[in-house]
């Protein structure tokens, strides 16, 4: 089940109502690698030795607390919450920690480490009994170095490890660097890419390239560790230092920080082009902004740097571009892009990236220079999550209706078809349970249009890891404008328990659940995808089974009709067709000659406003072949 951190009304620009706290008795976790691979030592080198690329030049266990065990000096706390940070043998504690299972997973944990405490300090406390307070305060507070004296080693990289979780806003974990004796604080590094908020992180060794950032003195280098809780709307939950490392780079090292096919910014994206989508339709396919971003993480400028794009299909080269960087400095990041744009071909598949970086030096840590990715290309559906059920949502513990959605740009004018949703297994009394699609507006308050209401049979369950999807089926296409945003969304009705599956992760703002949730009945974010899908098959209402001959016949849509209703059918090649209407004697009640039809997909309105009410059948003749399907007319 996926955590959800804050309540929102819709997507971009519009403020946040409120904070919401999602308490969990078994927090959600992930494990995160380094940034980059880096030469793990468990003592500075001796005073004299020469020094190397990979030599630790300082280290700090914080086996004696904020006394230090570094042989530079003792550390200090500033801010008007630094208090909060204390040096602890147990995990955090507080209303939503677990001080055993939340731990930092640290090399030296045994010894001790430091611990900002943030959920704690946001309870009043009855002798061992956490109770939240009413209102939860966005804490401020750092963890400051001694000065270090760099100057004999001025290319180097901070590494450390870390146990994180937050809640509710925006990451507070940063790093910061000072020159001048901690008087100014230039240099802020953020160091929690890569991971959500809310879900706890046992352990996560973090690398910072400081060369640039002590450049002007490195005689005079503090490092703090600041919780920036103020300016990121942030109250909870904690967050642990231990194991922090100078290490003295190499002379040659690019490093690759990230490999993506596209490139998103919550702040600065005015619509949902630029999210990464795992699955393009034929009909959306356009430039695609694959990208690496690249550190100079060696001592010395290089020149004359390759950076290679290569997308392969299924062994096929589809692209293999190299892009020259003249100049490199140390120290230096840079974010390149393919240049010239790159637009996947309709041709449907698996495409696969692997983004590369080398100069003419021998890299002294290669292990770092190449970055891989995917997406796939569709002929009909628009995806966004991992292709199989890996988690879901369910709602909450009252099987309450929810509704839940996935936001999508169209690039390109088309119409949609149907929603294709994937539900895992396992709920209780989730067969019979209706569902329904709806589109919205990208303004998440506007419904366009849904879907007939379906219900749910045993055979539309995926079991773990399944991958099989049902389709909503729109009554008549939907047409969706050109560089615009919508939101797909499946509704549930209660009286059950309905898991939706989940696979991905979601940037904020464009995953959202309308449930009864930790602020009451709202509009949320998610940051677990959805799997919810846009689908712009035309013959989604046609059955495998309700194919003969090269003729097709889909189930009429609404069914029950009341006033009209619209059948949709499916030639091969062209073909003479009529429609005859029976009602459940057989009585031929209407005969309609459509007339000769090209091949391709068909659709054909009935109207039913001067039926009685009661079951009709609609038989559809074209090359010889009569197939018939069955429908029932209300009033």
């Amino acid at each position: 089940m996926v955590t959800r951190y804050t309540t929102a009304l819709s997507f971009l620009g519009l403020a946040v109502l409120a904070n919401a706290q999602w308490v969990r008795t078994a927090p959600a976790r992930a494990s995160f690698g380094p940034d980059r691979n880096a030469t793990v030592h468990t003592k500075p080198v001796n005073p004299g030795h020469a020094k190397v690329g990979g030599d630790v030049v300082f280290y700090e266990d914080f086996a004696n607390g904020l006394a230090g065990n570094n042989g530079v000096g003792a550390w200090t706390l500033s801010g008007p919450d630094g208090s909060i940070w204390v040096h602890h043998f147990t995990g955090p504690n507080g209303a939503y920690s677990d001080p055993v299972a939340e731990i930092i997973q640290s090399e030296s944990a045994a010894n001790g480490f430091m611990l900002f405490a943030a959920d704690s300090a946001n309870c009043t406390w009855s002798g061992q009994t956490p109770t939240p307070n009413a209102t939860f305060v966005n804490w401020e507070g750092s963890l400051v170095s001694p000065v270090i004296d760099l100057s004999a080693t001025p290319y180097v990289q901070l590494q450390f490890q870390q146990s994180h979780r937050y809640c509710c806003g925006d990451a507070p974990f940063f790093v910061e660097v000072s020159t001048d004796g901690g008087s100014t604080w230039p240099n802020r590094f953020e160091v929690n890419h890569g991971t959500a908020a809310n879900i706890g992180v046992d352990i996560d060794t973090r690398s910072v390239n400081l060369t640039q950032a002590i450049a002007g003195n490195p005689a005079n280098v503090m490092i703090r560790f600041f919780f920036d809780g103020t300016t990121a709307g942030t109250s909870h939950y904690h967050w642990q230092v231990d194991d922090v490392r100078i290490i003295e780079l190499y002379e040659y090292d690019l490093a690759m920080t990230s490999a993506a096919t596209t490139q998103w910014d919550a702040t600065t994206a005015l619509t949902y082009d630029s999210l990464r989508y795992s699955l393009y339709p034929y009909s959306q396919l356009r430039p695609i902004g694959l990208n690496m971003t690249v550190l100079n993480n060696g001592s010395v400028d290089q020149t004359n740097v390759t950076a290679n794009f290569l997308v392969e299909r299924s062994g096929t080269t589809v692209l293999d571009q190299d892009q020259t960087i003249a100049t490199f400095n140390a120290g230096e990041t840079q974010t390149i892009f393919v240049n010239p744009d790159f637009t996947p071909p309709a041709q449907a598949g698996t495409y696969d990236v692997t983004y590369s970086i080398n100069s003419g030096q021998t890299d002294n840590a290669p292990a770092d220079n190449s970055g891989n990715a995917s997406f796939g290309v569709s002929e009909y559906e628009y995806a966004r999550d991992g292709g199989t059920v890996a988690s879901y949502e369910d709602g909450n513990a009252n099987n309450d209706p929810y509704e839940i959605c996935n936001g999508f740009h169209i690039a390109n004018a088309t119409d949609l078809y149907a929603i294709n949703v994937a539900l895992r297994n396992g709920g209780t009394g989730t067969v019979g349970l209706l569902i329904r699609g709806t589109l919205r507006s990208g303004d998440l308050t506007t419904i366009i249009a849904q879907t007939e209401e379906h219900e749910i049979t045993a055979s539309d369950l995926n079991g773990a890891n399944g991958n099989k999807f049902i389709p909503l089926v729109f009554d008549t296409p939907q047409p969706l404008d050109a560089e615009s945003d919508y939101i797909v969304c499946l509704e549930h009705f209660g009286g059950g328990q309905l898991r939706t599956g989940q696979n991905g992760v979601s940037e904020v703002q464009t995953s959202f659940i309308y449930f009864d949730g930790p602020s009451g009945l709202d509009w949320y974010y998610t940051t677990t995808t959805p799997m919810i899908r846009m689908n712009f098959d035309p013959t989604v209402g046609i059955a495998d089974a309700d194919r003969v001959g090269g003729v097709g016949l889909g189930q009429n849509m609404p069914n029950p009709a009341d006033a009209s209703t619209s059948v949709t059918f499916e030639l091969q090649e062209a073909a003479t067709t009529s429609l005859e209407l029976r009602d459940l004697s057989g009585k031929l009640v209407r005969t309609e000659d459509l007339g000769k039809r090209g091949a391709g997909v068909h659709r054909v309105s009935i109207n039913t406003a001067d039926l009685t009410e009661g079951v009709y059948f609609y038989t559809l003749t074209a090359n010889g072949q009569r197939l018939s399907k069955r429908m029932t007319v209300v009033h």
